[in-house]
């Protein structure tokens, strides 16, 4: 009943955003169109990025809600984060099922999990109580933005049919949430990480776009430290110790 009635309270509470989000559904997806920092680097550009990159978001939902959803005292975030591996797993499900029979198949769970979910879980694990629930719900603005973008562009642009109506209704369920996670920012007085990170979707070798044939490596933004432009995380070499100066032998 809690899960219900919160739920139904931030709908309500974002009823605006909700009228305009419907408006953006209605935009073609791409680059201009979708919200957040990067959200051009990752946009799908075949079925087979679009299925590799729900199955990701899915997989990363997943693991932020089931690792929250147990720590957090908040009544609150406890129910959303528990919507969330409601909607999620019924969403993994689906896209098994509009794949099935086809060459397009979402990562092994193993290889999406060392992504994204890995690294922002690893955010949530040095914090605790009330920031716990703020980082959680704050990664939550920019992930479904982008969880926006995909099922946008699976409504608009996938060939197969299968993809195209599953992408078409999972749209409404990604802006509920998204609606909700900015609902709890705003009854918070909270703001949404600045600079989400690149999320490379599972497999492919260039998720930037750093140039042809190029792969592009490392994190360009370290989400524990927003705005900052951290690099944390990416492997750097130091440089050489230059050698000593020696005399000449007389």
């Amino acid at each position: 009943m809690r899960h219900r009635t919160f739920v139904g309270a931030l709908v309500a509470a974002a009823g605006i955003a909700a009228a305009a989000l419907a408006v953006d559904a209605q935009t073609p997806p791409g680059p201009v169109a979708a919200q957040g920092s990067g959200t051009a680097a990752w946009m799908p550009a075949s079925d087979a990025d679009f299925v590799r990159a729900l199955a990701g978001a899915n997989t990363t939902e997943l693991e932020l809600a089931k690792y929250v959803v147990n720590r957090t005292k908040n009544p609150d975030v406890h129910a959303f984060a528990q919507h969330m591996i409601d909607d999620h797993s019924a969403a993994a499900v689906q896209l098994d099922a509009a794949t099935r029979g086809t060459n397009l198949h979402p990562a092994p769970t193993p290889r999406e999990s060392t992504g994204a979910g890995r690294s922002l879980v690893a955010v949530l694990q040095s914090d605790s109580g009330t920031k716990l629930d703020d980082d959680y719900m704050r990664m939550q603005v920019a992930a479904h933005r982008r969880a926006l973008a995909i099922v946008q562009w699976g409504a608009q642009n996938a060939t197969n049919t299968g993809l195209k109506t599953l992408a078409t209704n999972l749209t409404p369920t990604v802006q509920q949430h998204l609606q909700l996670a900015q609902a709890y920012l705003s009854a918070h007085n909270l703001t949404p990480y600045d600079a989400p990170m690149v999320v490379p979707i599972p497999g492919n070798p260039n998720p930037t776009g750093a140039g042809a044939g190029t792969p592009a490596t490392g994190i360009p933004n370290n989400p524990a430290a927003p705005g900052s432009g951290s690099t944390s995380g990416q492997q750097t070499t130091p440089a050489p110790t230059p050698a000593p100066a020696t005399s000449p032998q007389p």
